[in-house]
């Protein structure tokens, strides 16, 4: 079976794709799925990895794009079924060969007259052999000794050769050359001293063979060679050490990334049984109003019976309301401050108009104006200069002004709450005489006594 979401977090993709896109003929197929879907497919690759790490450099420049379009399809529901798609119309000799003989041979592929499979040594052709084969659960065998050697060529290519069992018999054949090695380091004080051997450096030796290229005798008759593979070795076993120990935050980084996803997932179903609770409730409150239109042309029996619940429903709250009263109590000096300011504001003989203010200055009054349009007060300060003034947009001014004030002329036609509360605070606070003005309107007296102004001295004064 194959599995294209599988195949797309393979190290060999790479090499798949281009097995695929070199046969030109498929991308007009591939355009057409992809404009169908493509809001679909572009999502799925930018929320892969697919940019993330090093599979799409091997594809040439000329392919890319058909690679990002293909591999989105891929990662898709449909990838799967676009797959044989692919494959059907990109080799159906192949195809067809595969999907109907019982035995699979690799010499009779050779004779087919597909794209690509005239020459199997280059391109990357075998990639699609092995996709088929996954498809139809199916083994290639061949005939001649030649192609079982180009079938392990093929095989050591798609990266199966190193695997677990021949790791173990190539340790096994080194056996010898690690006793050789043993005996080494047991001749040479200097080397005992630096490393210390066991089972698990055969793997290292076996390593440095391969890389190498020389045989052990060549290695332990030069000085420089044996040293260079010690300091292999060492160097090796330390990166192990480092390895271990990232695998092991890896390790715990998936399991926490796991449990992060269990949370999501819990979080994802409170969501759904929240939405699911809601529609209860619409439900409830569609059921509560039809009910509430039957009430009307219910009989008075049953009316009564529901005022009877309506009232035993209301003993349940009787806490609830005492909790308020007590709340009310603790609230009682704030309450007292509002009682007070609202018998100030309804008092008539609380408020006063721009004459009486005159009689005030004249009687040596220390007032302090609050509020009043922009215009007013510029008269005013004409009129009163020795007053001091607040104006409506200035609630960060400075209480203190109101200490030295024996009266506030507060107006209220031109004022915020804000200024309001803060205002009656102070008042309360420092027993202040607190009057009201509710007008902008500049009359005649006080243009009268604006030509009087002279007859003010600094007593009048609020500092």
């Amino acid at each position: 079976m194959i599995n294209t979401k599988k195949n797309v977090m393979s190290k060999d993709y790479g090499c798949l794709l281009i097995a695929i896109l070199s046969n030109k003929s498929l991308y007009p197929l591939i355009d057409e799925e992809y404009e169908n879907n493509k809001k679909e497919y572009d999502e799925l690759i930018l929320n892969s990895d697919f940019f993330n790490n090093n599979r799409h450099k091997i594809i040439p420049e000329d392919i890319k794009e058909y690679s990002i379009k293909l591999t989105g399809i891929f990662l898709s529901k449909n990838g799967n079924n676009f797959m044989r798609k692919i494959l059907k119309l990109g080799w159906p000799r192949l195809y067809d060969y595969v999907k109907n003989t019982d035995c699979v041979v690799y010499e009779e592929i050779k004779q087919i007259k597909d794209y690509g499979l005239d020459n199997l040594s280059k391109g990357y052709t075998i990639y699609i052999i092995k996709q088929m084969l996954d498809m139809f659960n199916k083994d290639l065998t061949h005939k001649e000794d030649e192609s079982k050697r180009e079938i392990n060529a093929y095989n050591k290519r798609l990266s199966l050769a190193w695997n677990i069992m021949i790791k173990e018999k190539l340790f096994q054949s080194l056996n010898e050359e690690f006793q050789l090695v043993l005996d080494e380091v047991g001749r040479d004080n200097a080397l005992q001293k630096r490393i210390n051997l066991d089972k698990n450096s055969n793997f290292l030796l076996a390593s440095y063979l391969d890389a190498s290229a020389l045989s052990i005798d060549d290695i332990l008759n030069n000085v420089n060679e044996k040293e260079n593979m010690f300091d292999y070795i060492i160097f090796s076993r330390m990166f192990q050490v480092l390895i271990n120990k990232y695998n092991a935050l890896d390790s715990t980084y998936v399991r926490l990334y796991k449990s992060s996803i269990e949370k999501d997932i819990e979080l994802e179903k409170l969501a759904t049984q929240i939405y699911c609770l809601k529609e209860q409730v619409e439900k409830l409150e569609r059921e509560n109003n039809q009910l509430r239109e039957k009430l009307k042309i219910i009989s008075l029996d049953t009316v009564r019976e529901k005022e009877k619940e309506i009232i035993d429903i209301k003993k349940k709250y009787n806490e609830i309301i005492k909790e308020k009263d007590q709340l009310l109590e603790e609230n009682k000096e704030e309450i007292q401050l509002l009682k007070m300011t609202i018998e100030n504001l309804i008092d008539e003989s609380r408020y006063v108009n721009e004459e009486q203010i005159t009689n005030d200055a004249l009687t040596g009054t220390r007032g302090v104006i609050i509020g009043g349009t922009p215009q007013w007060q510029q008269y005013m300060r004409k009129i009163v200069p020795h007053f001091k003034f607040v104006g409506t947009e200035q609630l960060n001014y400075d209480a203190k002004i109101l200490e030295n004030a024996n009266k506030i002329y507060f107006n209220t036609a031109c004022n915020s709450h804000a200024m309001f509360y803060k205002t009656m605070n102070a008042v309360r606070k420092h027993k202040i005489e607190i009057v009201f003005i509710n007008s902008n309107s500049i009359t005649a007296g006080i243009k009268m006594f604006g030509q009087k102004n002279g007859k003010y001295t600094g007593e009048h004064l609020v500092r």
